[in-house]
């Protein structure tokens, strides 16, 4: 094909969008909304992602040590501490380091515990920090019955809760994606058919005179194709728009936690490329393989 003809055809596409500017912006709008949920629910899962990430970075599970366990026992359970492969840290607090720590933890009041040093009631013990919540009841099951342990404070609960909520989340958010793709792509499906029904007099005339099938094709591809980019530049400004003011409304309020979630929130800059960049390949995809499919499926050419 040459440069002149495919010239044509590509321009041939784009203003077929203004002819047919009403399935036109009907199928740009529901592209658009779809994007901008998906969009939503990926900023969303990133920064749920992130918060959990925090949480398992700070995540702490304290093995305290009986009071008269022996030094051998304080060293077996240390050795098998460092086997582990999940636990990322570990360090033994003594019982005179603890009580130092309790002294420093309440300020002013810390003389309160003056005397305590050879009648310390605070136990010695180990604390651990995993390279993931995922471990923490395995751990919990391969230490508590060491010989020297008294008790073990992990919040296993929490894990739970947060290992659930994460596998729901991914799960859910697969499912609705899926969706959204498979609606956006009937939707422009549908479209691209109307206008081939409406047009099918010229498209028969081409092919009278001799049109390869690439030279029909191609001007509803590059439709289908811009239709995509214009939803991906439409969805990515809302989006925009959208994190930006929640961000500020969240750190205005004077709710507490809402200001947290506010202080939490990945900055849009960090991720404007990736939703930028995800937009219009999607959009584009989406747009181009509903306008091949349509010609494929409805045309005989």
């Amino acid at each position: 094909m040459r440069g002149s003809s495919l010239g044509y055809l590509i321009k041939k596409g784009i203003s077929n969008i203004w002819l047919n500017r009403m399935m036109s912006a009907a199928s740009m709008g529901i592209l658009t909304a779809c994007l901008i949920i998906v969009g939503g629910s990926g900023l969303l899962a990133v920064n749920i992602r992130d918060i959990f990430t925090a949480i398992e970075n700070q995540n702490e599970m304290v093995i305290f040590i009986k009071e008269d366990a022996t030094e051998e026992d304080v060293t077996v359970l240390g050795d098998k501490i460092d086997s582990l492969d999940h636990v990322s840290d570990y360090y033994y607090v003594s019982k005179a380091e603890a009580l130092e720590e309790q002294k420093e933890y309440m300020g002013e009041k810390g003389y309160l515990l003056d005397g305590l040093e050879d009648d310390n009631p605070l136990p010695a013990s180990y604390r651990l920090t995993l390279s993931g919540l995922e471990y923490l009841n395995e751990t919990v099951e391969q230490l508590q019955h060491y010989r020297g342990v008294d008790t073990i404070s992990a919040p296993t609960d929490l894990a739970d809760t947060l290992t659930g909520v994460e596998k729901t989340a991914l799960v859910l958010g697969s499912i609705i994606i899926g969706i959204l793709i498979v609606a956006s792509t009937v939707v422009i499906s549908n479209t691209i058919r109307l206008t081939l029904f409406a047009r099918r007099r010229e498209i028969n005339i081409m092919r009278y005179v001799g049109a390869t099938n690439g030279f029909i094709r191609l001007p509803f591809v590059v439709e289908g194709m811009t239709i995509g980019i214009f939803s991906a530049v439409l969805a990515f400004g809302v989006i925009w728009a959208i994190y930006q003011s929640l961000g500020s409304l969240f750190a205005e309020t004077r709710i507490s936690w809402l200001t947290s979630v506010s202080n939490n929130l990945i900055p849009f800059m960090n991720l404007w490329y990736y939703v930028l960049g995800g937009f219009l390949i999607a959009g584009i995809l989406i747009g181009s393989l509903s306008s091949s499919s349509s010609i494929r499926r409805y045309l005989k050419v």
